[in-house]
């Protein structure tokens, strides 16, 4: 019987220079079989957590009215903040809105949990069938009126785990979808919490900002887990879609438990992890064990989508003609909905050192313009961490020199893409900090969304040898 899935790997340089150490990106992707078509009447049940911010900043409008009418001034989580009368819905609106018509697309099997979350959580349902209608609705109503102070959502997140570890859900998947709109009070617990779902219950946290949130936070916390997301929300209209996007994805999911695990050869030295499909994600440096092996935790993937790793590995030197082998990658992963569990898929990844100087100038264009999209949110995430130190007064004037040259290199790297609409973004967030020394949080926010969103690339090919 076929594979459910079937590992490639690509190498941006698949012969190396004999006698040299080098480095080599390597691009691993797991795709579904196209052959195959198991499952498809087998739709996994969902548990749906949801994890609402209610700080005092969640009753700011979703966007900018210019109708909007001043009823009244007051101070909302210690800054100025005026009372108005508008169409636009408030980012608290906005969040009931979405979690209703969330509830009433789960089916009889799903479930649902609501937590709201200022500086301490609010409780308001705990694995409920969204047939509960009345349930549903009094919780709704409670989540337009709860909250109103600062930002932990440390507490929020510590809830979830408790919800999880005193109930059964049974057999379903689970997914933790996060609305936040500030920047929180105790990130480190956040980030935290975040790992310990991941890690003990396997939840995957996909989250979303608005308003003033710090997108660079929510891309730690959704890079908790390799199966998380993020993104930034500017309209009540976007806020639909994301949330429904998750959903439609976790009612399609195939395989659970998944984990690609990576035996390396002790020779080696690895570097930086990306993750760059479905969506890209800046993961950080890939840390072996003793033994050599890492285990990423893909935890769950959807019927026909394939993922994508990217990472770093500096090799030793070589004599000519001589095969080394990088790493050897395993595929292990459960069919519940086929009845088939710890099914596993394996390859070898190789590469080959040669005195032939043309085969040595070869060079895999899919996995360096893979590479180039990646760069971008590490870079962008870099050109944060420098505009908060500014900001802060713990950043000196090369740290100026710093971020020019970053928007320079960007707005080059996207024309060079052909993106000429994105290069023009990077070009006004140059402008804006030769004139102001700042960078306005929405730019950033929304750069750093942009660079999750993965262009449709080839696919990597095995190479055979």
């Amino acid at each position: 019987m076929p594979e459910a899935f079937r590992l490639r790997w690509k190498l941006d340089r698949p012969y190396l220079e004999q006698g040299k150490p080098e480095d080599v990106y390597v691009l691993v992707a797991v795709e579904p079989d196209p052959a195959l078509n198991r499952g498809s009447q087998s739709k996994l049940p969902v548990h749906l957590l949801l994890l609402v911010d209610v700080s005092g900043s969640m009753d700011f409008l979703v966007r900018h009215d210019p109708n909007a009418q001043k009823v009244g001034e007051g101070v909302t989580e210690g800054k100025a903040a005026q009372h108005v009368v508008s169409n636009v819905p408030s980012r608290r609106e906005m969040a009931c809105t979405v979690v209703q018509k969330l509830a009433e697309r789960l089916g009889p099997e799903d479930m649902i949990s609501l937590v709201a979350c200022d500086d301490k959580p609010h409780v308001l349902l705990q694995q409920i069938s969204p047939m509960a209608a009345d349930t549903v609705l009094s919780a709704l109503r409670t989540l337009g009126t709860v909250g109103g102070g600062g930002t932990a959502l440390g507490q929020g997140l510590a809830a979830i785990r408790d919800i999880l570890t005193s109930h059964d859900d049974g057999q379903r998947t689970r997914k933790l979808v996060l609305l936040t709109d500030g920047e929180d009070e105790d990130p480190h617990q956040a980030l935290l919490e975040a790992q310990t779902l991941g890690q003990q219950f396997s939840v995957p946290v996909v989250a979303f900002g608005t308003g003033e949130c710090k997108v660079a936070f929510l891309t730690e916390v959704a890079r908790s887990n390799l199966a998380g997301g993020f993104n930034h929300i500017r309209h009540e209209t976007d806020a639909e879609q994301y949330f429904f996007q998750v959903l439609k994805g976790q009612k399609n999911i195939q395989a659970t438990n998944v984990t690609l695990k990576l035996w390396l050869s002790p020779e080696l030295h690895v570097r930086e992890l990306y993750r760059t499909r479905p969506e890209i994600l800046y993961v950080g440096n890939l840390e072996p064990d003793p033994n050599n092996q890492v285990a990423l935790r893909l935890e769950q993937m959807e019927h026909g989508k394939a993922y994508e790793f990217l990472f770093r590995c500096s090799l030793p030197a070589r004599g000519p003609n001589q095969r080394f082998r990088i790493a050897k990658a395993s595929l292990q992963y459960d069919l519940p909905g086929e009845g088939l569990l710890q099914q596993t898929v394996e390859t070898n990844i190789v590469v080959e050192f040669t005195a032939d100087a043309a085969r040595i100038q070869e060079r895999s264009g899919d996995v360096r313009r893979v590479l180039s999209r990646a760069e971008v949110q590490r870079q962008v995430l870099f050109l944060q961490a420098k505009m908060d130190a500014l900001q802060q007064g713990r950043a000196a004037d090369r740290d100026k020199a710093i971020v020019a040259k970053l928007l320079h290199a960007l707005i080059q790297k996207f024309q060079d893409f052909g993106d000429q609409a994105t290069a023009n973004q990077y070009r006004a967030m140059q402008e804006e900090f030769l004139k102001k020394g700042t960078i306005s949080q929405e730019m950033l926010n929304r750069s750093l969304a942009a660079s999750s969103r993965a262009e449709e690339l080839v696919v990597a090919q095995d190479i055979d040898f």
